[in-house]
């Protein structure tokens, strides 16, 4: 009998064939096409919403809040209007005053809010970083969001400048009595003392903190006056002011018109009072000296001639107030020299007045007032300036000028004078010289000099002579 053929057992099964195969592929590349469908979908899905939530807009995300108050799909200015209309701030409450002495004084508004800034804040969330970080708060704010809160703060600067405002519109400083005039019938006039007030500056601030912590602004605050008394009463005024100098001067010249302007300019000048750190200024009391108002003509230089022009002969009275005011240590603050000598001061101590050109001015650099008086009489004017001393006890100053060089008198200027008999001469003027000068203020005490400092120089110009004569030709 036939035996039959053992299969071995490592012999292989027979492989089966790709048509045999393709079936279980198809479908296990359907199955992974499927998961890459759905999962495409939902990535692109996800991108499309990504691409929504990123896009630019200018209201605010879903989940932001400010004050319970939700804010998304709002502008910032919606925003705000809807803050502020429940939100209950200082801004909108605030009516602080300050009641003083009578008065009452509005105070500005020292709390600042921070409305703009929160809402600024929660505008930015979602704004910023990369598009993986700005999705993430996005969609973080709609799962946890966020509410803000608006507050005041209290300006402690600004509560500060706005006391000192209060306070200088409120104080008022002392008065001082002080000399105020002169009358002949009754003497030197004088006026009382008057006390000031001030404000306690630390006590108002102390009460605007006090009404802002409790939330009271619209609390009318009563601040605390003090009395300042003045420094000097009617009694030491009298014995504070005294003659701070007198000076005289004579003019050497025979003229009643000058004699009239001279007279009138002092007159004009008499009793003026220069308050603390005020300034005396010639032209500013004189004016114009016109025939309108009351000059005449009178010899004055002008353009290095001797000329007739209304208000001839002032200068004198401005030199003499200079010279007055010098002693006095006053601070002349402009002062200039005339255009050739004059007789009735030193050389470098005249001060000449042209209302369009020159002026004398000093300031009262004194703790009272100045009362300056003067008293003409023909050819003289003598100043006298009252006040409370500037210079210490037992010291004086006084001007000392010297001749730097003498300029020499020009050649002769000759006039035809068909008067005289041919070839005759005679001087109309005989000419001066000129001369510059250097002068110096010196400080004295007890007699001896302790201190000397330049003042200023002075130029004065060669007078040419004059010579009338009849050359003969005609």
């Amino acid at each position: 009998m036939e035996k039959k053929q053992q299969m071995h057992p490592n012999r292989r099964k027979k492989k089966k064939s790709l048509w045999e195969r393709a079936p279980l592929f198809c479908m296990s590349l359907a199955g992974l096409l499927a998961v890459l469908a759905v999962t495409g979908a939902f990535f692109f899905k996800k991108t499309l919403e990504h691409r929504k939530l990123l896009a630019p807009s200018d209201t605010f995300y879903e989940g932001i809040f400010v004050e319970n108050i939700p804010l998304s799909g709002l502008t910032l200015e919606e925003a705000r209007k809807q803050v502020a209309a429940v939100t209950v701030t200082a801004e909108s409450t605030w009516a602080m005053k300050a009641s003083l002495g009578g008065e009452t004084f509005e105070i500005e508004n020292l709390m600042d809010s921070n409305m703009d800034e929160v809402l600024a804040e929660a505008f930015a969330l979602g704004r910023t970083g990369t598009e993986k970080e700005r999705v993430k708060v996005i969609t973080g704010l709609q799962r946890w969001p966020r509410n803000f809160s608006v507050k005041d703060t209290f300006d402690e600067e600004g509560a500060r400048k706005a006391v000192e405002a209060i306070g200088n519109r409120f104080d008022a400083a002392p008065k001082d009595a002080a000399m105020t005039g002169y009358d002949e019938a009754e003497g030197f006039q004088f006026s009382g003392e008057e006390a000031g007030r001030q404000v306690d500056r630390e006590d108002l601030l102390g009460q605007i903190r006090e009404a802002v912590s409790k939330g009271d602004y619209d609390a009318v605050l009563s601040g605390r006056v003090s009395e300042v008394p003045a420094a000097m009463n009617l009694e030491q005024a009298k014995e504070a002011y005294v003659l701070l100098a007198k000076f005289r001067t004579e003019a050497e010249v025979d003229s009643e018109d000058r004699d009239h302007n001279v007279k009138l300019a002092s007159d004009t000048v008499n009793n003026t009072l220069i308050a603390p750190g005020g300034e005396f200024s010639m032209n500013g009391v004189v004016g114009e000296t016109t025939e309108e108002q009351g000059y005449r003509e009178a010899a004055t230089y002008s353009r290095g001639e001797v000329v007739p022009e209304f208000g001839g002969g002032v200068c004198q009275v401005s030199s003499t107030i200079y010279n007055a005011a010098i002693q006095a240590g006053l601070e002349t603050t402009e002062r200039k020299n005339h255009s050739m000598t004059v007789s009735y001061v030193p050389l470098g101590e005249d001060a000449m007045i042209s209302y369009w050109s020159s002026d004398l001015k000093f300031k009262n650099n004194s703790s009272g007032n100045v009362l300056v008086l003067l008293d003409a009489s023909g050819p003289e004017v003598i100043c006298y300036i009252y006040g409370i001393p500037i210079l210490e006890e037992g010291v004086t100053v006084k001007m000392d000028s010297q001749i730097v060089e003498t300029l020499p008198v020009p050649e002769p200027a000759y006039v035809e004078d068909d008067s005289l008999s041919p070839g005759e001469e005679r001087y109309k003027t005989y000419g001066k010289e000129g001369y510059r000068v250097k002068t110096d203020l010196v400080t004295m005490k007890d007699g001896e000099e302790i201190g000397r400092e330049f003042l200023h120089n002075s130029t004065y110009n060669p007078q040419t002579p004059v010579i009338r004569r009849n050359s003969g030709q005609q």
